[in-house]
């Protein structure tokens, strides 16, 4: 008998442990990402390369502005923390990347004066305000051409 009460109490322990976790809210996630952003920004110990030059037309013969593009990282052990990326031409569009541990986490823009900012969890936006679904499209794929480039020169 005592035997069958410790098997059922067992079964009972095995299966809330292998059940579903509750995930964290959006809200969490967010707060998070926010304090990591602001950790990232108030380290004065990384690595900062910019890169500076002209953007040209599509068949690349016109000057039509110029971009600068830094790269934020860790010296030491190439992890990359933040890519800032400047456009200029008759309006100027500012994005900043975050990165954390290789996923991409947080973009920040300013396109043409309208500011967004969009939460991102394994490439998929979470939270944003304003962004439609094409700039969200082309944002997630400049982030992950910028590490990629990243990657390869490391």
């Amino acid at each position: 008998m005592k035997f069958k009460a410790v098997q059922i109490l067992f079964a009972i322990v095995l299966f809330t442990s292998c059940g579903p976790k509750p995930s964290k809210s959006i809200a969490d996630i967010t707060k998070e990402i926010d304090t990591y952003i602001s950790h990232v920004d108030a380290n004065s110990d990384l690595k900062e390369e910019t890169i500076e030059g002209a953007l040209t037309d599509l068949e690349g013969f016109k000057d039509i502005g110029k971009f600068k593009y830094t790269v934020y990282f860790d010296g030491q052990s190439n992890h990359l923390y933040k890519i800032k990326n400047v456009e200029m031409t008759d309006k100027t569009i500012s994005e900043t990347y975050y990165f954390k541990d290789g996923d991409l986490m947080f973009i920040d823009t300013n396109l043409g004066g309208a500011s967004n900012k969009m939460y991102v969890q394994k490439y998929k936006v979470i939270s944003e305000t304003k962004t439609n679904a094409e700039t969200q499209k082309l944002l997630l794929e400049k982030a992950k051409r910028f590490q990629k480039n990243f990657n390869k020169e490391r």
